[in-house]
């Protein structure tokens, strides 16, 4: 095929393609979306029942899945709004987003949604600190003039590094192993702490984390404005912690 053919039938291609634009449509989508992501933030479950389908399907990489509507406003109930000192805010990367209409034929089924994403933490009112980003795909379908949420994905999830991070310091294994053993706190009735390396590692809620030393009995988690500090040992052994995020403690452990 010439090059001018080859041109003229890219050309034909694409005439169909461009008869589809809808900028009305993409901005309906967009708006849709904001809604959501505007309920989530304000923990207002109404308004995200109203924009999500009841077989709504949700994926995240290191929480695991989600089925149906109830399950995921319960989840944003719990994991989002389920403590009232702290506030977790999303917002979409703006520069990073991009909108796509699905067509069956000339008529508009559906949209997705793509970008990155960031989240903050704000402990009573305080500063908002960045803790996280990851990058998004949401599957929107119109039903009834409007559109709802069917499939939602959120992955690639990563810290975003805080500039007042402090440096990790070097531990024995000795001086590790005093910390390794299982406690109880009030955000989960049994944490397992292990030695791993230079670090402690511990899963919350099925998800793990590294803590990393930053001095003799206090230790960080990258990321995160979190602090662990372990109390002095009574007869010979670490008898809890003390969890503080932002300066300001938010739990405190006891060992088994």
């Amino acid at each position: 095929m010439s090059i001018i053919r080859a041109a003229l039938a890219a050309i034909g291609f694409a005439t169909p393609l461009l008869a589809f634009a809808n900028p009305g449509l993409l901005a309906e989508v967009k708006a849709a979306d904001a809604a959501y992501w505007k309920a989530y933030n304000s923990c207002d479950y109404a308004a995200l029942d109203a924009l999500t389908a009841e077989n709504v399907e949700f994926y995240h990489d290191v929480a695991g899945s989600l089925t149906g509507r109830a399950a995921l406003t319960d989840s944003v109930r719990k994991n989002i709004c389920g403590d009232a000192t702290l506030a977790i805010r999303r917002t979409a990367q703006e520069k990073d987003g991009q909108a796509y209409l699905l067509h069956r034929g000339p008529d508009v089924y559906g949209a997705v949604l793509t970008g990155r994403h960031e989240f903050t933490n704000s402990r009573n009112g305080g500063a908002a600190v960045p803790v996280g980003e990851a990058l998004y795909t949401m599957l929107w379908l119109r039903e009834n003039k409007g559109w709802k949420l069917s499939r939602a994905l959120s992955y690639e999830h990563k810290p975003l590094q805080n500039p007042d991070t402090p440096a990790a310091v070097t531990l024995s294994a000795a001086e590790l192993d005093r910390f390794a053993g299982s406690y109880s706190a009030k955000a989960q009735p049994v944490f397992v702490l292990k030695r791993e390396g230079g670090n402690l590692t511990v899963d919350v809620g099925g998800r793990p984390w590294t803590l990393y030393p930053k001095s003799a009995n206090t230790f960080f988690i990258k990321g995160r404005n979190i602090e662990v500090e372990f109390k002095p040992p009574v007869d010979g052994k670490i008898p809890g912690f003390i969890v503080r995020e932002d300066g300001q403690q938010v739990d405190e452990g006891k060992r088994l």
